[in-house]
């Protein structure tokens, strides 16, 4: 049952309200002062006050209008409607010094009960309207916090994740010197060097996990395993299946040594593992001959650029075949390149020949390759990488990555 607290009452109010009140379920509660009025409202938490008013001066103490500017200045009753009643105000100005106190209405008593009793519901719905707000916002902030703090822990997954991604790249050279790279590096990385090869590599994601991956390894037998491959889309899916891609290649590359039949095999058992429609561009290479022989194949994937330093101009790498996870048992081309010193090769992901200025303009392979042309005649190892990824980045403009970057950088050197 709902109270209401009665300050001051008066006989001409309670004969009036008494007996319809307790009729519409109302339990009626009285206090015969401020302070009185003060407690029971802390205690019992009323629906609605109603208060006794002869319209004295506002400012003397322990009037209606001192004890509703009590009510109002404590946070723990400040929003229980008031309602004056009383004789009819005689203007304009005494409603105003009402409402000026903070009471929410005045009531005349020379009103028909039923409206009285409309007047007194009105102002019943309206706290109630204001409770169940107030309990809203309240459960909206509970909601807010939860979200926020599972946002934080996601966050956190995240980038404990993305560690974890970064340690499926291959580790840059320990105690190398930037004379031995050649340059500042900001991105790349130096993965492999010795007399007749220096190989760097770079990678940027668009999204805290990124769907591109690659990889340099050195076999036994002295020669060099490259690849670089994309998955399709980005983020958590892409990360979570180039995890499945690195697995699935060093075993394939410790079963099988041709380009042809790594990606062959790759293909069937990535096929049997990824069922969700997402599919995998990439590339695989073996460096031989003291890194003078280049064997590669592709699957779907972009096609390298060969700067060929003696003639000073750039062929591509064509040989290629459809992306994996398409479809089981297809074959995958071989094509070889021989590398003379000075050569370089350029290995890279859609993600950075597809680059979108603010008008979403798309770089183009044939921009990329006019750019590798100039930096390959005039820079080398992380020097040229980071001169190129320079360039791009002045024609995004700061418009955001849409897709993960990747790229290798092969270089026949003396």
């Amino acid at each position: 049952m709902s109270h209401i607290l009665i300050v001051e009452p008066q006989d001409e109010v309670l004969n009036l309200l008494e007996a319809s009140l307790i009729q519409e379920g109302f339990q009626l509660v009285q206090a015969n002062n401020k302070k009185d009025a003060l407690e029971r409202a802390r205690e019992i938490k009323p629906a609605l006050v109603l208060m006794a008013s002869t319209l004295r001066p506002p400012d003397e103490e322990g009037t209606s209008f001192d004890i509703c500017k009590q009510f109002k200045g404590d946070p723990e009753i400040e929003g229980i409607p008031i309602i004056f009643m009383g004789q009819e105000a005689s203007g304009l100005k005494d409603l105003q010094r009402i409402l000026e106190c903070g009471a929410n209405d005045f009531i005349s008593l020379n009103q028909d009960i039923a409206d009285v009793i409309v007047r007194l519901q009105f102002s019943l719905r309206y706290k109630r309207s204001l409770d169940h707000s107030e309990a809203l916002a309240k459960e909206l902030g509970e909601v807010n916090d939860q979200i926020y703090q599972r946002n934080l822990q996601v966050e956190k997954d995240l980038h404990t994740a993305r560690q974890l991604q970064q340690s499926l790249l291959p580790n840059p050279i320990d105690n190398i010197t930037p004379e031995m790279c050649v340059g500042e590096m900001q991105l790349a990385r130096c993965h492999y060097l010795d007399e007749q090869t220096r190989i760097t590599g770079m990678y940027v994601p668009c999204d805290a996990l990124g769907g591109d991956l690659y990889d340099v390894m050195k076999f036994k037998d002295n020669t060099i395993g490259i690849t670089v491959a994309d998955v399709s889309g980005h983020g958590v899916p892409a990360g979570f299946i180039t995890a499945l891609f690195k697995a699935s290649f060093y075993r394939t590359t410790h079963t099988f040594q041709s380009p042809d039949d790594i990606l062959f095999n790759l293909n069937n058992e990535l096929a049997k593992i990824i069922t969700t429609g997402e599919y995998i561009t990439a590339i695989y290479c073996r460096l031989e001959d003291d890194g003078r022989k280049l064997l590669y194949s592709g699957a779907g994937h972009p096609y390298p650029m060969h700067y060929r330093a003696k003639t000073k101009d750039i062929v591509r790498l064509t040989e290629n075949g459809p992306p994996l996870v398409w479809f089981n048992d297809m074959d995958y081309p071989v094509g070889e390149a021989f590398l003379e010193p000075g050569d370089k090769v350029l290995i890279f992901t859609d993600g950075i020949s597809e680059m979108k200025e603010p008008n979403r303009t798309i770089y183009g392979e044939e921009e990329l390759e006019a750019l590798f042309l100039q930096h390959a005649q005039q820079g080398a190892g992380g020097q040229l990488v980071e001169a190129m990824l320079q360039e791009l980045s002045d024609f995004t403009q700061g418009h955001p990555l849409e897709d993960d970057m990747s790229l290798i950088l092969l270089e026949a050197r003396s």
